[in-house]
């Protein structure tokens, strides 16, 4: 198995947020979000949990209960169905972990 080393992924995009899909299989998915500030990823929903870990800096993690502040260290946890997104108040780093439901 390798080893992927996060601050190795972390770049910007001044065009909009950077999304990079660093693991991919039927029962996980990791996918890093790199967001500067402003920036965002709209509220939606997936038939699976969804795991957001923020990285690095501050943002907010809209979930089906509301806005959250979150920092660097910070983990919400939504429901399948539920919705959720991110917002960058500065420089904003979250891990998304994904698993699909069988």
């Amino acid at each position: 198995m390798d080893i992927t080393v996060l601050k190795d992924k972390i770049s910007f995009s001044k065009d909009g947020p950077k999304k990079e899909l660093l693991y991919d299989s039927e029962k996980t998915k990791a996918v890093l979000f790199c967001l500067e500030p402003g920036q965002s990823v709209g509220p939606h929903a997936v038939s699976s949990e969804i795991a957001m870990f923020a990285i690095d800096g501050k943002g907010i993690i809209i979930t089906g209960e509301g806005e959250k502040k979150a920092e660097k260290g910070s983990l919400v946890v939504c429901k399948e169905n539920e919705q959720h997104g991110i917002r960058a108040v500065e420089r904003f780093v979250v891990l998304a972990v994904i698993n699909p439901r069988p």
